[in-house]
């Protein structure tokens, strides 16, 4: 409890000094593309239905958001960047390794949901080769994240199980986090890219430090020059490439196995001694573009959260268009 309180502290000391920064060197001064991007994960795709079951969001980028007061938590690399502002819908599902049973395993993860909604900042340098993301999230973990109907009606219109157990889920709470990534191209050539990664999240979902490795092969526009799709462009319309990623991530919290910070009344959580502090996620994934739409799956492994845990896997459906 200790603990918890000493890291409650540091979150409001860091929040307020994100709000106390000046935002006027946040100016868009670039006529940019505007994008919306619908993002399904579903553990479906890898034939199992436990942990990170399903996720979804809805993405937005357009240069009105930026007028968001958030937006003065987001930050630019420089007056020469290309600055995209947008904001993201999710809805995060997490199950235990069986939904089979309605009683308390209390050697396995608990069935926990997520809605929040981020705005971010995506800051690009072409001559530098460097990207910054920013983002802020705001929302809730539990019961009215409504992971639990989504789920039962799914199963229901498939005439699969029902599911068992969700009156044990992580209990509501509040969702306050913030991201920051940096990347940096390290090999820039013409059919193939290696940008490495850095990224820190802090906040009552996610507390945690990753360093990671990107790659494309194919058929593509450069990396740093935008993000992804051109409104009129009059080259390189066709774009076909496979996507591959390597990240490794300390874990310092994660609500979602371990209860919220400020609601301590879930029946089942995770304790402390039984996080994996060093977690490894594998990506490799194929992407088709043409003119404004660009098409994307991928698989995703990612190493045990917990001791017990096992490993799991999802697939991953992006479609994103550019208008």
């Amino acid at each position: 409890m200790k603990l918890k309180k000493y890291y409650i502290l540091l979150l409001i000391s860091f929040t307020f000094k994100l709000f106390s920064q000046n935002s006027d060197t946040l100016i868009l001064k670039h006529k940019l593309e505007n994008y919306i991007r619908l993002n399904y994960d579903n553990d479906f795709f890898s034939a199992t239905d436990r942990y990170y079951t399903q996720g979804i969001n809805l993405t937005i980028i357009h240069p009105v958001i930026r007028y968001s007061p958030i937006s003065k938590a987001l930050f630019a690399l420089n007056k020469k960047a290309l600055n995209y502002y947008g904001l993201i819908v999710t809805q995060d599902c997490f199950t235990p390794r069986s939904i089979r049973y309605d009683t308390i395993n209390y050697l396995e993860r608990p069935y926990a949901a997520t809605f929040f909604v981020s705005h971010f900042l995506t800051s690009i340098n072409s001559s530098k080769k460097t990207l910054l993301q920013t983002q802020m999230d705001l929302g809730v973990i539990g019961p009215c994240a409504k992971c639990e109907d989504e789920q039962k009606a799914i199963h229901k219109a498939l005439l699969n199980i029902r599911p068992l157990g969700w009156e044990n889920q992580v209990k509501t709470d509040l969702i306050v986090n913030y991201k920051v990534k940096f990347e940096k191209g390290i090999l820039i050539k013409k059919n193939i890219e290696f940008v490495a990664n850095s990224t820190l999240r802090i906040g009552t979902l996610y507390s945690d430090l990753g360093l990671g490795l990107f790659t494309r092969i194919g058929f593509f526009s450069p990396y740093f020059n935008d993000l992804g799709l051109q409104k009129n462009a009059v080259k390189n319309k066709f774009k076909l490439y496979g996507v591959f990623k390597l990240n490794s991530k300390l874990v310092g919290y994660n609500a979602t196995l371990q209860g919220g910070l400020f609601n301590t009344k879930s029946v089942l959580t995770v304790s402390e001694n039984r996080i994996n502090r060093l977690v490894i996620e594998g990506l490799a994934g194929v992407v088709v573009a043409y003119k404004r739409v660009s098409l994307e799956y991928s698989k995703t492994l990612l190493t045990p959260e917990f001791d017990g845990g096992l490993f799991h896997g999802w697939g991953k459906c992006v479609i994103t268009v550019c208008f």
